[in-house]
């Protein structure tokens, strides 16, 4: 069964519940002013959706979005208190806690892959490409075409030892070359595109909806999400602070629950294409753009087996200084 009628099936039996329970918060309880940091990629669209449709205050949560250019930056302000939630794939997460000092709890899944697709995806790289909403954007005719071609060239990811540079490290290394050569440069996704052609850099990390894009006008590296998350499951998550979270268990309640129902619809037929639409807002997109992106997976839950996995790789790449345990970042549901 492909990822679509996974998702399909999957979908079919929970929305209906969830989405229920999601907008059926007492009405009369006072709402609770939180700012969430966000970044303008797809996946963006479940959130966005459980603002519109009311999901956020029915569960007695005033939401303000504020968008960051990625994620290290989105932590940084959620550390320093300007907001109580903020979007990140785990790894920038893992090195903000290991590397860091940062104290942050893990709320909820944001976006990801399944398990048994990341296993195809693994046999079968035009699959890989269809599943991962990451890749690397190269010029058409430049001298980089393949993984190990990026040995001493300039590669742009928006943020240094986050998702975009140790996957692209991971993958050079798995073939065959030497990721210490990569000379690194900081760029947001919607500027990658436009520096690859003029040649300012050889290659670019992006997320949809700019993977798709860039390969469109240019050509793209596909799928180092899925060769470094192989347990699939939650890549990007919903933290707060532990402080935040001791202190308005309620409120860190409430955002999960809607979290959750809102990642449903976007796994539901008869809302998916509600839920894109609703992604326009933050990644400033056209419809036609955004629905030709790989599709966002949205996870019904965090595994800690998941997450340890990240950062069992992290330090064997050399991105931790040493081994973690995870267990006690992520908060259950």
């Amino acid at each position: 069964m492909n990822k679509r009628n996974i998702r399909a099936a999957v979908a079919s039996v929970f929305v209906g519940a969830l989405l229920v329970g999601a907008i059926s918060g007492p009405a009369h309880a006072k709402a609770t002013d939180i700012k969430v940091g966000v970044t303008g990629i797809n996946s963006m669209g479940a959130i966005q959706y459980a603002q519109d449709t009311g999901m956020f205050a029915k569960n007695s949560l005033k939401v303000e979005f504020v968008t960051f250019p990625a994620p290290p930056p989105g932590l940084a302000a959620l550390n320093s208190g300007a907001v109580q939630f903020a979007y990140a794939p785990t790894i920038p997460v893992l090195n903000a806690v290991a590397n860091g000092g940062f104290k942050l709890k893990i709320v909820a899944a944001a976006d990801g892959y399944l398990k048994a697709d990341v296993k195809e995806a693994l046999s079968d790289d035009a699959f890989a490409g269809r599943l991962d909403d990451t890749g690397v954007c190269i010029a058409k005719n430049g001298s980089v075409k393949t993984w190990k071609d990026l040995e001493g060239k300039t590669v742009s990811v928006p943020a240094r030892g986050a998702q975009g540079e140790v996957t692209i490290a991971a993958a050079v290394k798995k073939a065959g070359g030497d990721p210490a050569t990569i000379n690194w440069v900081t760029l947001g996704f919607p500027e990658v595109q436009t520096a690859v052609s003029r040649g300012t850099i050889a290659a670019g990390f992006v997320v949809e909806p700019f993977t798709t894009s860039c390969g469109s006008a240019e050509a793209a590296l596909k799928g180092p999400g899925v060769q470094f998350f192989t347990e699939g499951g939650a890549i990007g998550v919903w933290v707060t602070t532990e402080k935040f979270a001791k202190e308005n268990p309620a409120a860190v309640k409430a955002f999960q629950k809607t979290i959750y129902a809102a990642n449903q619809a976007g796994m539901n037929r008869s809302t998916a294409n509600a839920v894109i639409r609703a992604s326009m807002k933050i990644t400033k997109q056209t419809f036609v753009v955004a629905k030709s992106a790989n599709p966002t997976f949205y996870p019904s839950n965090v595994l800690i087996s998941e997450v340890q996995s990240v950062a069992d790789k992290m330090v064997t790449l050399g991105f931790l200084k040493k081994k973690i345990k995870v267990n006690s970042l992520i908060l259950t549901r």
